[in-house]
């Protein structure tokens, strides 16, 4: 089962090498006993369960041989770090794990410029450890599993969460949320979109408020109400600011679009440009307009080239065109060899049939 903790890091001891290397003092993992979802345990329920991390979990030789020049990231690799993604996801490395008291302690050396300037100028000061462990019933008291041995697999850089100091068993920020939270959190984080503390905090209220509604208070008897009751104000502007996410979620859905269509434009420009230099140096005989479209650029050369007539050109689909369209390239290629090679053969003969220079032997002999 995979894990991912989070610590707080100094700032005040973070130091630059004469490389420009940034040096952070890191606490990787703490023992103790840490609030978990019960399905993050794989557990079919909803409630909260205790994890112990113990000493042996903690700090045995193979845990801390495992973080031992572990990998650096900016963030959680869904799928870890491996053989296949490590140059991709590598930002530097954790150096110097040992112990100290109760924490698992090192030092991240960060060597990508871009992962310092985010550490340095944007106030990340958190780093999460990423590692491999199973879970069992405890033993431990007030705990109700405990973790086996930690084998480490990367330390991700990541933005302060609401965690502080703490170490928990989380994915980067993962605390109670209630459903709404959730959804809007995994959706709006799709697009690089952090709900604040405070936000979660307001989505939540507002979803057990809901839940409330309808409900007479307490030690209150109900009384028939003379006339319609206006709706709640508080209703109200839960309606409103969940107006103003959907709107600030659509305008963000159709920025998004706009940078797909943008690229998309982008690309279909630069394809047209490559195949229409192409075709004019292939093809120098054929005009080709400059505005015309791929397709259009292609079957010209076909239809020049005698492969295909226009009508049946006209039928063929883009792959069918564009392998066409190949075939027409090796064909004008063959026939311009062929004509440099017949140039050869008749300025030789040329060559040969030049008139030998007269002589006037009357002249010679004469003088």
């Amino acid at each position: 089962m995979k894990f991912t903790d989070k610590t707080t890091q100094a700032t005040t001891q973070r130091t630059i090498t004469k490389d420009g290397f940034l040096v952070v003092p890191a606490t990787i993992s703490k023992v103790g006993v840490f609030d978990y979802l019960a399905t993050e345990l794989g557990l079919k329920e909803d409630s909260i369960k205790k994890v112990a991390r113990t000493e042996k979990s903690l700090f045995s030789d193979e845990t801390i041989k495992s973080f031992e020049n572990a990998t650096l990231t900016v963030g959680h690799p869904k799928d870890g770090v491996n053989a296949k993604n490590w140059k991709q996801l590598s930002v530097g490395v954790v150096r110097n794990v040992k112990r100290v008291g109760d924490e698992l302690t090192a030092e991240a050396w960060i060597y990508d410029e871009s992962a310092i300037k985010t550490v340095q100028e944007n106030g990340v000061e958190q780093l999460s450890c990423g590692y491999d462990c199973d879970i069992k019933p405890s033993t431990v008291q007030d705990a109700d599993f405990e973790m086996s041995p930690m084998i480490g697999n990367h330390v991700a850089i990541v933005a302060k969460g609401r965690c502080g100091g703490s170490v928990k068993l989380a994915d980067e920020d993962k605390t109670i949320m209630g459903k709404t939270a959730k959804i809007l959190d995994a959706f709006l984080g799709a697009f690089g979109i952090k709900l604040s503390d405070e936000q979660k905090k307001q989505i939540d209220k507002e979803e057990k408020s809901g839940g409330e509604e309808g409900k007479e208070p307490k030690g209150e008897q109900p009384t028939e109400p003379k006339e319609k009751q206006s709706e709640p104000e508080n209703k109200k502007e839960d309606d409103v600011e969940k107006e103003e996410l959907e709107k600030r979620l659509k305008a963000k859905d159709e920025e998004i679009q706009q940078l797909k269509d943008a690229q998309a434009k982008r690309d279909a420009e630069a394809k047209q440009a490559a195949v229409l230099a192409d075709a004019k140096t292939a093809f120098k005989e054929v005009n080709f307009a400059d505005n015309a479209t791929v397709r259009e650029i292609q079957e010209s050369a076909v239809v020049a080239q005698g492969i295909f007539t226009k009508d049946e050109a006209a039928k063929l689909s883009d792959e069918e065109i564009s392998g066409a369209y190949q075939t027409a390239k090796a064909v004008a290629a063959k026939l311009a060899d062929e004509r440099k090679s017949l140039g050869s053969i008749l300025l030789g003969d040329a060559a040969m049939n030049k008139t030998a220079p007269s002589i006037d032997f009357n002249k010679t002999y004469n003088s």
